[in-house]
């Protein structure tokens, strides 16, 4: 900073008019005399009291940068005692100055008009709920899952600047969502390719070149892309930036907003009466903890005891949000995650740090706090469940321990070049410290299991239901019609300067207009008066009305293990491509021609959809590390000398397994609303179906044979009948009509079954 001697001598001869600065500010010009870096004038100044009429705790200050530039800089909001939010589901959750700085921006309080599930409120009308909230719930269980790692491992050596940074990236993890949920970055921008490359949608003109002249969109993108360009717009809205070139020292100041030297935390050791520790966040950094400058350059000295958060920390922050390094500038997470070429990791180069980058995004196994929090909200929304289950064992059992990684090919740290990574003299190759779970005779296991399979269940119940899907199919259609030619202002992201009018479809180019970009998109377009928007603003006519497409059909393609399909007719349909099965059920209709329902490949949406336990067709919970009960004494050992962690066999709990990890199905769904077409596509549907059964016939494929189990003679003579899941007939219907036909006509004996390797419904 440089303090012009004109104002240096009015703050020395004048201090109580200068309403702008607080005593510490007062104090700072003091120091700044007495060790001799003042104006020379301004030093023979006598030195009068510091104003005792100044706010404390808030303080602005006006700043000359070496560059010219002045800056209005305040502190942090004083917390007289520790604020706190109630939430449903942790309860009362505290927050500090430093989250309070960050929640109160706008690109925070965005989230408030996305809904977390979407549409689903038209299958559930509970499910209302926003990504603020979630965001909230993610940043406690972050901050609750390292101090309890904490406690139990001191020797891992997490300082209070990490539960900080990993608290953060949990609240900011969600800021890039676009509207509507995944409609935006999935279905949304599938549909888009389509529409640019035929010139049409729903039977209106799609102009590729409304697009002309536009930046692009780079390759891959996803909202985790988009997230860790609003970080860097939220700290830009506090008038700081990321120096890259000064990693260990403060933010940039850039602009007006808060002071760099004072955005962080206080180091806080003392403990209260029952001797628990005191949450060093909830406890605000003041002015005076950083008034120790050097004579060299101005900055403040131990940053590590004030806990400054420095560019690295905000670099590690970004990275904790992807789950390990940044991409290339200009390039998506998906694609860098393709090359071959693997950058380090900034924020924490410390390999007894890594697994630091697993509790918000688990590249490892996929159970993490952000999965934690959304399973237990959406159940408690949809589903009116209560309680948090085995998510209160598995946050209270963790622990870090080594264990070997179970996918190496996609694992950054494997793929990573060793030496960018500070390594232990005994380094351990493929071992990861990761976060682990104790072998308590086997009831961890259940409650790992049971988060795995919750998840399914939530996937298949809520977030893919079909009336949901269906409405976000009609949702995905009204923003094509209206992307074209509805627009939203934003700044050029390469100057900064240039004014954009984006579409929807690249809103996320620039952050001025992704901030503009919520739910609420909807209303625009209704309140729009311009005549090309007609065709959106009808459709959405009937998404309010709840008109919504229906799905029609789907067929359950089946799978004895997830991996290999059954019956050769069902993999043939699973093999083809959704446009190629749409245009397959409108040839199916003899009567296309000539009926006035026959459908036209605009009434039709296929949707192959797969929902799995978190890694597709394998078993999550292999890729999970258990401790036995004889090593957990050895967990206050130093980094590298913690015990190893092993996978659990699943012979231990076969019985408790699911027969396959993965489910796949083919919908189909009709925009149209005439119910004569809607019954017209699904007669075309089942007769696709038929005609692929006559081709390649009913029968399933040879299954290894099953050994013959010798049953008593009473339980071959069993009189009850059993689902028969060699049943051709039934497994080629759908879920409705499959359940009218079950337990009829099947005389086989349970003798019979278990010889065939049959699977037993009890």
């Amino acid at each position: 900073c440089i303090i012009t001697t004109s104002s240096f001598e009015k703050c020395q001869s004048d201090p109580p008019n200068l309403s702008c600065f607080s005593a510490i500010v007062y104090r700072r010009v003091q120091l700044i005399a007495a060790i001799g870096l003042a104006p020379a004038a301004a030093q023979q100044s006598p030195s009068p009291a510091p104003p005792s009429s100044l706010a404390e705790g808030i303080f602005e200050i006006f700043i000359t940068m070496n560059g010219g530039a002045s800056f209005k800089l305040k502190g942090l909001k004083a917390a007289f005692g520790t604020l706190r939010t109630n939430d449903d589901v942790h309860g009362s959750i505290p927050l500090c100055p430093l989250t309070i700085a960050i929640i109160d921006t706008p690109h925070m309080q965005r989230l408030r008009g996305l809904k977390q599930l979407g549409v689903s409120q038209t299958t559930y009308v509970c499910t209302t709920r926003t990504r603020f909230e979630h965001s909230l719930g993610v940043a406690c269980l972050a901050e609750e899952l390292l101090r309890g790692i904490q406690k139990k491992q001191p020797t891992l050596g997490i300082t209070e600047k990490d539960i900080i940074c990993v608290k953060i990236a949990g609240l900011l993890h969600d800021i890039g969502h676009g509207p509507y949920s995944h409609v935006y970055d999935g279905v949304f921008r599938k549909q888009l390719e389509k529409a640019m490359k035929n010139g049409k949608w729903l039977g209106q003109d799609f102009d590729a070149s409304f697009y002309y002249g536009l930046p692009e969109v780079m390759v891959g993108w996803a909202h985790e892309d988009a997230s860790l360009m609003m970080v860097d717009a939220l700290l830009k809205h506090l008038g700081l930036e990321i120096d890259e070139k000064n990693l260990d020292k403060p933010l940039k100041q850039i602009g007006d907003g808060i002071d760099a030297r004072c955005f962080g935390i206080r180091n806080q050791n003392d403990g209260d009466e029952d001797g628990n520790g005191v949450d060093s966040d909830q406890i605000i950094l003041s002015y005076d903890e950083i008034s120790n400058f050097s004579r060299r350059d101005l900055t403040p000295l131990a940053l590590d005891e004030v806990n400054i958060l420095t560019s690295r920390d905000w670099i590690f922050i970004k990275e904790c949000i992807v789950g390990g390094p940044l991409p290339p500038k200009g390039k998506s997470i998906a694609e860098s995650k393709k090359s071959n070429r693997i950058s380090s990791v900034i924020g924490r180069r410390d390999r007894f740090k890594e697994f630091l980058y697993h509790v918000v995004a688990n590249g490892h196994s996929g159970l993490d706090v952000d999965k934690m929090d959304y399973l237990l909200r959406d159940g408690r929304r949809a589903l009116g469940e209560s309680g948090k289950g085995s998510m209160t064992m598995i946050m209270e059992n963790s622990c870090v321990a080594w264990g070997k990684c179970g996918n190496p090919a996609k694992c950054w740290e494997c793929r990573k070049a060793s030496q960018d990574i500070k390594l232990s003299s005994d380094k351990r190759d493929g071992y990861h410290l990761m976060i682990v779970y104790p072998d308590k005779e086997g009831r961890m296991i259940d409650n790992v299991m049971e988060f795995f399979a919750n998840r399914f269940q939530k996937h298949q119940t809520i977030y893919t239901h079909s009336t949901t899907n269906a409405a976000c199919y009609q949702i995905c259609d009204i923003l094509l019609l209206a992307d074209p030619y509805l627009r939203i202002p934003g700044f050029d992201p390469d100057d900064g300067k240039t004014l954009l009018q984006l579409p929807l479809s690249r809103a996320m180019i620039s952050a001025d207009s992704y901030l503009l970009l919520k739910d609420s998109i909807l209303d625009i377009i209704a309140f729009s008066q311009e005549p090309k928007l007609q065709p959106a603003r009808d459709l959405l006519k009937r998404f309010h009305a709840r008109d919504l497409y229906k799905m029609v059909g789907q067929q359950h393609i089946a799978s004895t293990n997830g991996k290999e399909i059954d019956y050769e007719w069902q993999e043939e349909l699973w093999d083809m491509k959704e446009s190629e099965i749409g245009k397959n059920i409108i040839k199916c209709s003899a009567l296309a021609e000539n009926d006035r329902n026959a459908p036209t490949e605009v009434d039709v949406i296929v949707e192959k959809r797969s929902i799995h336990h978190g890694m597709k067709e394998d078993n999550p919970v292999n890729n999970v590390r258990f401790l036995s009960k004889n090593l957990l004494s050895k967990l206050r050992k130093n980094p590298d000398e913690l015990p190893e962690a092993e996978r659990y066999p699943e012979s231990e709990y076969t019985a408790k397994m699911p027969r396959s990890f993965l489910q796949r199905t083919v919908r189909v769904y009709c925009r149209n609303p005439d119910g004569g077409i809607q019954d017209h596509v699904e007669t075309c549907y089942y007769q696709l179906i038929t005609q692929l059964q006559k081709r390649f016939g009913g029968a399933k494929r040879q299954q290894p044979e099953q050994e013959v189990i010798d049953l008593p003679v009473e339980l071959s003579q069993s009189p009850f009948k059993y689902d028969n899941d060699d049943d051709f007939d039934d497994s080629s219907r759908s879920g409705d009509d499959r359940d009218t036909k079950r337990r009829k006509g099947n005389d086989d004996t349970l003798f019979q079954r278990v010889a065939r390797g049959s699977k037993l419904d009890f």
